[in-house]
């Protein structure tokens, strides 16, 4: 997961690898083996790309499922009972909650057309 999430916030940031490992003062080798899920950054370069990409660690590594309860604020989200119920729901429905999750403008847009 984490090699997926480092490579998706380089491409968004327009960098390359070695754009990524000059910024860390490492090389772009060790970037390509982050990417790859053959090595894991240390917590001092996973701190620097967290900054370069102004992503959370949590994000980079994979740990984001933060448990939202009705009226949560910590993290700046609110969801009505009707929209946890509904995500509960749609969990049910594992191939589709995983398209969902992993190519979601493409099923919306998918969605939407079929409903206009």
């Amino acid at each position: 997961m984490y090699g997926k999430r480092i490579y998706e916030q380089r491409k968004k940031k327009g960098l390359t690898q070695k754009d990524v490992a000059d910024a860390l003062g490492i090389t772009n080798i060790s970037v390509s083996q982050w990417e790859n899920e053959k090595k894991m950054p240390c917590m001092k370069n996973l701190t620097e790309l967290s900054k370069l990409f102004n992503a959370p660690i949590e994000y980079l590594i994979g740990n984001d499922k933060y448990v939202i309860a009705n009226e949560d604020e910590s993290y700046g989200l609110m969801m009505t009972k009707e929209e946890i119920n509904l995500i509960k729901k749609l969990r049910s429905y594992k191939k589709l909650y995983n398209m969902l999750t992993t190519d979601t403008e493409r099923v919306l847009e998918r969605i939407n057309r079929n409903y206009q």
